[in-house]
């Protein structure tokens, strides 16, 4: 192969043939097959020869599919012909010719070299000048070898996205679904960039024609970045490597609009030069967010080689550049690869939405199981509660109105000591202990603000049922306690106070609520009264062992001072949160 660049206006067939005899071809061994054309032409020369003697034809294949224009021009001797003109978005060939590139058929008819000239302009800023000349045998071998490989990448796509779909409404995270969307756009990318979209899909489009690789690029940056936020396990602290995830796709937001409207009115020609500088920023920045959450431990490790697997390969792959006479690995390899590692980039983000997905069901089957057992304890502790409560009031019933309807009931029968005082003085106490009870059992909503008021309302109410008035002194000013701690104390100082007045015979009752400067809640309780044996009345006494329960529940300390005919304190100590 050799070839002439003009550097100035387009030459005609004729001045190009002087210029072959007079020596301004070149014939470059290491002639690469990446080259920036520019807007210059590009002269190709292949002698060839019939070594069969017999009327044959020879494939002359350019392994580009978007060629701005290539024609081929031949001579036999004195005899000039030329083939069919070809480009990509006018005189399209490949509504009626059989591959994805273009591809010229040269009829060779006897022993006399066949001089082929192929003219060739392309705008963009790389061209792939990959040549195969062949017999039709040869040709029609690697078709079928390249159509091999084609046919079980697109399988491999196709089933992943299928995969990736049936599990994520199986499993119910439908956040994978934007993963199986990327994995999709990969494939409509790898058609594109093969040649293939333009070949069976879309050779009447001129948009995707031009636009269809960027364009998928663009969607699928969109999808992988909705897959970032929305499936990745982040904490609230993460949230800066979250924002990132988020600027990014939405960045994608306007590219894609500006799409749109190229899909309708055109124009735009150099608009996917701007776009992919943007989406390797965006890449960029994803693969330093990806690091940053490896390190904090947020994802595992191996992702960050399926992220960087295909970055690096395209890197690498873009660096090298095989000239004409490479082994066909270097030369196949160089531009298939970064598709291989397209590959285990999915593979390794599925193997960790499927591990991840399935330790999240895990979890919850696990945290379902101890919610189950939480709630079994919790009906149980009701029921047991209730029994305690049921008891207590029985006992309450039985003690305090049993004995009144008793002493009622013989002084009714009692005739010589049946007058009305007496019968009064029973129905007072009775109507005394009723309240009581009535008083003890009340449930307020309380919280924080209305505790204190809530505190008094029932002093009130009780120091009209006896002649020892409660005093009572608060300091809460500062505090803000949860509305479960305030019913908690709320229940035991009435427990207290109603137990001073019912047994201790006391002729004063103060109840004290301060908060020590740990934030520390005191609640004293204390009478005059006659006291009592606290040893002997720790197991048997159902009042103090509910408070002794009601403190524990709130973390806190119960402690009992009590003297023989000289009074009782009752101290309690709860932590404010």
């Amino acid at each position: 192969m050799s070839y002439y660049t003009s550097p100035g206006d387009s030459l005609s067939f004729s001045d190009v043939i002087l210029k072959f005899k007079e020596g301004e071809f070149k014939s470059d061994k290491d002639f690469k097959i990446y080259q920036r054309l520019s807007n210059k032409e590009w002269w190709f020369h292949f002698p060839v020869e019939n070594k069969n003697n017999s009327n044959s034809y020879k494939y002359l294949t350019l392994s580009y599919p978007y060629l701005s224009m290539g024609k081929v021009y031949y001579k036999k001797g004195e005899h000039i012909d030329s083939l069919h003109t070809t480009s990509y978005d006018k005189h399209f060939p490949f509504k009626f010719l059989f591959y994805r590139h273009p591809v010229w058929k040269i009829p060779i008819k006897d022993s006399q070299i066949t001089e082929v000239f192929l003219k060739v302009k392309n705008d963009s800023s790389r061209a792939r000048m990959e040549f195969h000349l062949e017999d039709e045998n040869e040709f029609l071998k690697r078709l079928e070898i390249e159509y091999i490989f084609f046919g079980v990448f697109i399988s491999l796509i196709l089933s992943m996205v299928i995969i990736l779909l049936y599990f994520s409404i199986l499993k119910k995270e439908y956040s994978v679904i934007f993963y199986a969307i990327y994995v999709a756009l990969m494939l409509i990318e790898f058609l594109a960039g093969k040649g293939l979209g333009i070949q069976f899909l879309w050779n009447d489009s001129i948009f995707l024609i031009h636009s269809s690789r960027s364009f998928s690029q663009t969607l699928g940056v969109f999808f992988i970045g909705l897959f970032y936020i929305n499936f990745y396990r982040l904490e609230k602290q993460d949230k800066f490597s979250r924002n990132v995830f988020r600027i990014g796709t939405y960045i994608t937001v306007p590219l894609i609009l500006i799409y749109i409207y190229k899909s309708f009115f055109g124009g735009l020609t150099t608009y996917y030069l701007y776009v992919w500088i943007i989406l390797k920023l965006i890449i960029l920045s994803w693969f330093i967010n990806h690091i940053y959450l490896t390190i904090k431990g947020r994802i595992p490790k191996y992702l960050i080689i399926g992220f960087s697997l295909p970055i690096i390969v395209l890197i690498i792959a873009q660096s090298i550049n095989p000239s004409v006479n490479s082994n066909d690995v270097l030369v196949y390899g160089s531009i298939n690869v970064y598709y291989l590692a397209l590959i285990a980039e999915v593979l390794i983000f599925i193997r960790y939405i499927f591990s991840a997905v399935i330790a999240s069901q895990k979890k919850y089957t696990e945290l379902k199981k101890v919610t189950n057992e939480l709630q079994l304890n919790f009906q149980k502790n009701i029921l047991k509660s209730q029994e305690k409560e049921r008891s207590k009031l029985l006992g309450n019933v039985h003690d305090s109105f049993g004995g009144y309807l008793e002493a009622l009931k013989l002084r009714l029968l009692n005739k010589s000591e049946n007058s009305p005082e007496k019968v009064k003085e029973i129905l007072d106490s009775f109507d005394k202990e009723y309240r009581y009870l009535l008083n003890s059992l009340y449930s307020p909503k309380i919280n924080s603000e209305n505790f204190i008021e809530n505190l008094i309302d029932f002093f009130d109410k009780i120091n009209k049922l006896t002649n020892n008035p409660i005093t009572h002194k608060f300091s809460l000013e500062e505090s803000e306690l949860p509305p479960e701690k305030c019913l908690h104390i709320y229940r035991i100082i009435s427990e207290l106070t109603t137990n001073a007045i019912k047994y201790s015979k006391a002729s004063e009752i103060k109840v004290n609520i301060s908060e020590s400067k740990g934030k520390v809640i005191i609640v004293q309780v204390s009478d005059n009264g006659i006291g009592f044996d606290v040893n002997s009345t720790k197991k048997s006494s159902y009042g103090l062992n509910s408070i002794r329960e009601r403190v524990e529940i709130m973390n806190g300390e119960f402690n009992i001072d009590s003297i023989k005919n000289s009074g009782t304190t009752i101290t309690i100590r709860i932590p404010e949160k």
